[in-house]
């Protein structure tokens, strides 16, 4: 077995210019590599598909190598603390990933283990929701609040907590793991559990959805109908948005478990504010107003009252959440 090659960021080679860090952002369908300031700055950024038949090791590999590329190329010099979000459930003490349904080659890797061996600076490794409420609090939409959540809406569907000024993510860092959830007896899968929140609320759910809608309506599957157009949740919204009829009633479906998820949160932890990621960022209209009715029907009056329901704003929203990640090692390291 070759010796790993050791990717040196080294911390005392600084440039003249702010404190750089470096994010690696893996997600189920793309891996985010960039470099970027403590202010949320991002300088230089690169996706690559996440490539199911290659090795969990080849694949950090792989993105080390372009992060070193991309702080050579922003001219910043070496980015010395790493910071990476990635998909749950990931055993936060140990640095490893569980049964994390949308990454199968990923089940039990020892993620920071492989890190340390190839990788010297100091580095740090969270799950995506987590990771992205930290990057609302830090730049985004919930700056001020004081108990947050952040919902993924992406490959897979999960949350993360900011409770009482502080990030809450249990003692194995499982907490936020709504996706698990279940809905209805009876769904779309997501987990491995039908009817559950990732079913319903995460890209390849809404898929489901809509293949089971077609069935229903037409006979007929979404191959059948769609020859040759690969079924996307952001094509679904899209039709949705410019009125097909079978679109706006899976969007429709998806928005009202939304506004379930959001009742039970609401109710549990009474946040000041629940901010959107990915697919609700970006049709915030399909997916808001339904929610709230049914928050609006569900929760406390004044629990409703006080809560906002929001799509993020950050432009990045990936690259800023492994940058929030790194940025929590250069404090602790301070």
């Amino acid at each position: 077995m070759d010796t790993p090659a050791i990717h040196h960021l080294d911390p005392e080679d600084h440039r003249e210019g702010p404190e750089v860090l470096a994010a690696l952002d893996i997600g189920g369908t793309k891996i985010g590599c960039a470099v970027g300031t403590v202010e949320g700055k991002v300088l230089a950024q690169r996706r690559f598909p996440t490539d199911p038949a290659s090795s969990p090791e080849a694949t950090i590999d792989r993105a080390l190598r372009i992060l070193a590329e991309l702080a050579e190329e922003a001219g910043c010099g070496p980015a010395a603390h790493l910071g990476v979000a990635c998909p749950g459930p990931f055993l936060q003490p140990e640095g490893r990933f569980l049964d994390v349904p949308n990454l199968l080659a990923w089940q039990g890797f020892d993620l920071v283990g492989h890190l340390k061996s190839v990788y010297q600076g100091p580095l740090a490794a969270m799950n995506d929701a987590n990771a992205g409420v930290l990057a609302e609090r830090l730049w985004g939409a919930a700056q001020e609040a004081d108990t947050a959540i952040f919902l993924t809406m992406s490959t897979g569907m999960g949350a993360g907590f900011w409770l009482g000024g502080r990030l809450f993510e249990g003692p194995a860092g499982f907490a936020g793991e709504v996706g698990h959830v279940r809905l209805s007896p009876e769904g779309p899968v997501g987990f491995g559990k039908s009817g559950s929140v990732e079913g319903y609320l995460s890209g390849p759910g809404m898929v489901q959805v809509a293949e089971a809608e077609l069935l229903r309506q037409t006979g007929q599957g979404v191959s059948s109908c769609l020859e040759g157009v690969k079924v996307t949740p952001e094509l679904l919204c899209q039709a949705a948005d410019d009125g097909d009829a079978i679109a706006k009633a899976c969007v429709n479906l998806c928005a009202h478990k939304l506004g379930e998820l959001c009742a039970l949160l609401v109710d549990l932890l009474n946040p000041d504010v629940i901010v959107l990621g990915t697919i609700g960022a970006s049709f915030p209209d399909l997916f808001i107003p339904h929610a709230l009715e049914v928050l609006r029907a569900e929760t406390l009056p004044a629990s409703f009252a006080r809560v906002k329901l929001v799509p993020s704003e950050l432009a990045d929203r990936g690259a800023l959440s492994a940058l929030a990640v790194a940025r929590g090692v250069l404090e602790h390291d301070d």
